[in-house]
């Protein structure tokens, strides 16, 4: 028979899962004889015929290459590399006991490794602080955070969880809704003296914008508005700096600006049109979530369970690990 290359190295796959999974076979039915002291017994134990029984013990026999078993009429008895074979056995069956033991924890309660990775804006004050206050809930677990800067970053092989927002696309990923991160239109107090605030969106081609490379700011209703200015970056917090420093207009979480607006250092606009509300979700891969994995998300849903959208006049009453206020918008806002 001949084989190209792509079907050669699938024949060869297939023999060897073929060997893999075979490496097992018998022993169980070895087992059972030596420890019921028949084959009669071995088989009502496994729920099997006698005749199977015997054949896959013989198979193993062969397959070993060696006779482990002195089959009489009157009873069993082990050879000399039967005993061996027996202990090592038992040995190795006690050892897939104990691992399958040990990796039930991971279901039973929250333990392992979590890596996250966040959004480099949404990964400021908001999410460090519930970071932290998890991990200090869970010492079994080791958090690893690591920031993103562009949904190209992520690969699913690569991370437990993701906190995305906006639109997720089409993606096998699995999603679970949580709160809103809401952005608000902000300058600092001698912009907004100087050049007041822009009643429309397209009044923002007459002020200096702060932006990301893209050039766009996006609101509610999606509306969104192309914009010019003397600096933008991918940075959140570069775009926080400049605007305190008077250079112009920033649409910005409110998250990440929370304390500049407490201080007084920035101002938001109060108009409804200049808010963005985008939803956040965690993401993460398919299959059987680990029970580290499944408490941060049942973590994050629980304190933000109000997924209430926030404004800069709530600022005062919430603190950065809890952007859901008790005294929020109206429910028709939800």
């Amino acid at each position: 028979m001949t084989l190209s290359l792509p079907a050669a190295a699938t024949y060869a796959s297939d023999k060897w899962q073929e060997r893999r999974m075979s490496a097992w076979r018998g022993i169980d039915e070895f087992l059972a004889v030596i420890a019921a002291g028949s084959f009669t017994a071995a088989a009502e134990r496994l729920g099997a015929s006698k005749s199977f029984v015997s054949k896959t013990v013989a198979e193993l026999e062969q397959r070993v290459g060696a006779q482990l078993i002195v089959r009489t009429t009157r009873r069993l008895s082990l050879t000399a590399a039967g005993e061996f074979f027996h202990q090592r056995c038992v040995a190795m069956q006690g050892d897939l006991f104990a691992l399958e033991r040990s990796m039930a924890q991971f279901q039973s309660h929250p333990i392992g490794r979590l890596r996250i990775v966040l959004s480099d804006t949404f990964g400021s004050d908001f999410m460090s602080a519930l970071l932290a206050d998890f991990s200090a809930r869970h010492p079994d677990i080791s958090i690893q955070v690591i920031a993103y800067l562009s949904e190209a970053n992520l690969s699913e092989e690569t991370f437990d969880v993701a906190i995305r927002y906006g639109s997720l696309g089409d993606s096998s990923l699995r999603a679970r809704f949580f709160g809103y991160l809401s952005y608000c239109l902000c300058a600092s107090p001698d912009y907004v003296a100087q050049h007041g605030w822009p009643e429309t969106p397209e009044a923002l081609a007459d002020h200096q914008c702060l932006s990301a490379p893209s050039g766009l700011f996006q609101f509610n209703d999606g509306v969104a508005a192309r914009v010019s200015g003397n600096w933008t970056s991918n940075s959140g917090v570069a775009l926080r700096w400049a605007a305190r420093r008077g250079l112009g207009l920033a649409h910005l979480p409110i998250s990440l600006v929370r304390q500049d607006l407490i201080d007084g250092h920035l101002l938001a606009a109060t108009a409804d049109w200049t808010f963005l509300d985008q939803e956040v979700r965690a993401v993460f891969p398919p299959g059987i979530t680990p029970t580290a994995t499944r408490a941060f998300i049942d973590y994050l849903t629980s304190r933000l369970a109000q997924k209430r959208r926030v404004r800069p006049w709530m600022v005062e009453s919430l603190i950065p690990a809890d952007l859901s206020s008790p005294e929020g918008l109206d429910d028709d806002m939800d």
